[in-house]
């Protein structure tokens, strides 16, 4: 702690138990009524402290773990669990108050390493909201997470199937239901989690379109509804399933025995394919989510409408696409500067003539 005057009042700077840096005003020109204003404030940091509860990384995990449990979907669950899992192996079972700004930096780089910086952006989200809950709970002063920023997402374009990589696909998917899973997520862009989940009370075959919606056993990534309209050829697709259905199931697709699919196996499932067809091994399930969005934007779809049928909820995420419309940004580029051109090219042209 320290306390330097700034003008002509004495401000006291100080760290936290995590390591996150303080300034805060005591309000006080005197140099000894700054002293008296450390002194108390010495003395209220030890009371503050002496009310915080103490709780190992590990037990406050346990708790954190079992809150979120009907808010959550299972998928951030899972993701929430691993983040924790690895930084306890990183950084070890330590006191939750004992983690500060170096720790959290250490397991992030680690995690780079090891991993991608996408896997160390996932875990930061993870973690910064669960130590927010133990600010919350009383085990922490401050979040320490709020000092550390959020590790930066690299540009990467999007890797998606071209119509002659799709034809090859589908000649190696020997499965039709299979084929029409894939097909189905290719032309309407759907996540794998909204397919799954997909009922046939979510299509609408006279409106045309399909609703994504929150149900009592699912919940879109955004958390909100949204309608995407279908093609021709996928309505159709979804009729004759539906005409030979097999089984009294709610949802579209589903194994043999009738039940849901599981995200896990259809990722895995996907990947045999590629493999089988010779193509990019990149490729996987969300790369027909990206196909969608690419075939519409090199189509010369706007990227307004493309974030709405793909339901990302802000216009970030939807940029990624943006390479692939050069010709239409020139289109709109000569449309806008047209009449700036014609004046600046028309003046130029008469100043030679006349000269």
């Amino acid at each position: 702690m320290f306390l330097p005057k700034i003008g002509e009042v004495y401000y006291l700077f100080f760290s936290d138990d995590s390591g996150v840096r303080h300034k805060v005003t005591t309000v006080c020109k005197k140099k000894s009524d700054a002293m008296d204003f450390l002194y108390h404030f010495k003395i209220d940091a030890v009371e503050r402290r002496k009310k915080l509860k103490e709780i190992s990384f590990s037990d406050f995990i346990n708790q954190f773990i079992e809150y979120p449990a009907g808010v959550h979907s299972r998928k951030t669950q899972r993701t929430n669990l691993t983040a924790f899992k690895e930084f306890e192996r990183i950084e070890g079972n330590r006191p939750l108050q004992s983690i500060g700004i170096r720790e959290i930096e250490h397991f992030l780089s680690k995690k780079k390493l090891e991993a991608s910086e996408w896997t160390a952006r996932k875990y930061y989200g993870s973690l910064a909201a669960a130590f927010e809950k133990a600010v919350q709970w009383n085990y922490l002063e401050t979040n320490p997470f709020r000092k550390v920023p959020k590790p930066k997402r690299r540009e990467l374009a999007p890797i998606f199937l071209t119509e002659s990589d799709f034809r090859i696909f589908l000649t190696a998917v020997g499965d039709k239901d299979f084929r029409d899973l894939c097909v189905t997520g290719l032309l309407s862009g759907l996540r794998l989690s909204e397919l799954t989940a997909l009922r046939w009370n979510d299509v609408d075959f006279i409106s045309k379109v399909i609703y994504v919606k929150n149900t009592s056993t699912f919940t879109t990534k955004t958390r909100k509804n949204r309608v995407v309209p279908m093609s021709d050829a996928l309505c159709r697709l979804l009729r004759d399933r539906e005409d030979n259905i097999r089984f009294e199931c709610e949802t579209v697709f589903h194994n043999r025995s009738g039940k849901q699919l599981r995200e896990i196996w259809v990722s895995h499932t996907f990947k045999k394919y590629v493999q089988k067809a010779g193509l990019n091994d990149k490729l996987h399930f969300h790369s027909l989510r990206h196909s969608f969005a690419s075939a519409l934007v090199m189509s010369g779809v706007s990227l307004y409408a493309v974030q709405k049928l793909l339901g990302h909820t802000t216009s970030k995420t939807t940029e990624i696409y943006s390479h692939l419309m050069p010709q239409q940004l020139h289109d709109e580029i000569n449309m806008g500067l047209h009449n700036i051109e014609a004046s600046l090219f028309h003046e130029s042209d008469s100043a030679q003539s006349n000269s």
